[in-house]
């Protein structure tokens, strides 16, 4: 849910710069939820690596050791790095998602990280990709913040915060709406548990529509939290590439978690 509320201001600061001119799942989410590994008896006397706990430079090696790199996306570029900042408004909005999903508080972090943004533009369209992880204190804490991303109470609320996020914004003679959420279980063996959301809305600018998606995917494993986000238009981000992705962070976050 933190990943959420620090990229989406930013997004909707920048949303129709270089544009121009029904809500689905993405592809990957369509597996059934992944359920916690089972541990054999002697396995049950260790403890593994989903139960470890990071320090803090412990968590910032494996969230870079984790998170894409340009090589991951080929064909991509890195984005023009934004130097916006949450407005003081936008913070109380997000600490009031928060509290509204059930999630965990940023003081219980030990350490967040993202990866650059990678854009790649065509005629009349834009796809931008991004990663990020962040460490919870403990897996029960990151546990916590999986079950408020898959409630519907977490997808309720992040849909008041997005609506009222998009109204606040001055968009030069467009509008954004109306915004909607879907949600899945992509699968995500040995982890606690994968989640996905799609927001999908659309601008209006100049009686042209454009639709546009934002997608979350992510998993929890132990005390950290690895999302893939992208941002796309006027068609969803490649499933492949989703796909793809999504399997590349979840075998670097158990190749380097372990």
């Amino acid at each position: 849910m933190r990943r959420m509320i620090v990229i989406l201001p930013l997004l909707a600061i920048g949303l129709l710069v270089g544009c121009g001119s029904s809500s689905h799942a993405p592809t990957t989410t369509v597996a059934p939820a992944a359920a916690t590994t089972r541990a054999n008896a002697a396995a049950a006397a260790k403890t593994s690596a989903t139960q470890r706990l990071f320090t803090k430079t412990q968590a910032i090696a494996f969230a870079h050791a984790v998170n894409l790199r340009a090589r991951d996306v080929p064909g991509f570029k890195v984005a023009s790095e934004h130097k916006e900042r949450e407005t003081p408004a936008e913070k109380r909005s997000g600490a009031e998602l928060t509290r509204c999903a059930g999630g965990v508080g940023s003081s219980h972090q030990v350490a967040e990280a993202s990866s650059k943004e990678f854009e790649r533009e065509g005629n009349n369209s834009a796809q931008n990709v991004q990663s990020g992880v962040t460490v919870e204190q403990t897996p029960a804490l990151a546990a916590k913040e999986l079950a408020a991303i898959r409630s519907a109470r977490g997808r309720t609320c992040l849909s008041h915060y997005v609506t009222l996020l998009f109204r606040g914004q001055k968009y030069e003679g467009a509008s954004v709406g109306p915004v909607s959420i879907s949600s899945g279980s992509p699968h995500a063996p040995g982890t606690t548990g994968g989640f996905a959301l799609r927001i999908t809305a659309t601008i209006t600018l100049h009686h042209i529509k454009i639709p546009f998606y934002m997608d979350f995917l992510g998993f929890v494993y132990g005390p950290a939290e690895v999302t893939l986000f992208s941002f796309s238009l006027p068609e969803p981000f490649p499933a492949a590439t989703e796909e793809r992705l999504f399997s590349l962070l979840l075998t670097r976050a158990k190749t380097h978690g372990a």
